[in-house]
């Protein structure tokens, strides 16, 4: 006999669902009002980009799980609550803030020599201003915003 761990129950889908939505809302919240103050390198930038990829695939994979319509509607208490619209409302906005990020980069910047590279492992010496994140503070707020 083998341990049937491949499916996921809605039960498990929509508990995770909803901590990855209130985690990333918390994460961009605080990375919108970091951009907002300080001048931050291109690490930081690709770590934001990364963070909502992931939680791109993790919506992705988790709204596909049979039955979570139906138990968010029971546990919302809402028989019009449509779970899987609400997450791919929130997976337009990260769609159109990676874009942004990817978009508005600059793609020409001077590089730091590795043995310059320092704990942080920083290879671009370039930083973003606080000026030149306010695109990217608007597309992260569409996300912030579709999350409640």
């Amino acid at each position: 006999m083998v341990f049937r761990a491949s499916t996921t129950s809605p039960q498990a889908a929509y508990a995770t669902l909803k901590a990855a939505a209130v985690q990333l809302k918390i994460n961009l919240v605080s990375i919108e009002s970091h951009l907002a103050t300080t001048f931050v390198n291109y690490d930081y930038v690709r770590d934001v980009f990364k963070t909502l990829q992931r939680a791109n695939n993790q919506f992705t994979t988790l709204k596909t799980t049979p039955g979570i319509d139906q138990y968010a509607k029971d546990q919302e208490g809402d028989q019009t609550y449509d779970v899987v619209a609400a997450i791919t409302a929130i997976q337009g906005a990260i769609a159109t803030a990676l874009t942004g990020i990817n978009d508005q980069a600059p793609t020409t910047v001077n590089l730091i020599p590795p043995s310059q590279w320092g704990d942080d492992n920083t290879m671009i010496a370039d930083v973003l201003t606080d000026t030149q994140t306010t695109d990217l503070r608007g597309v992260l707020s569409l996300v912030i915003a579709e999350i409640v």
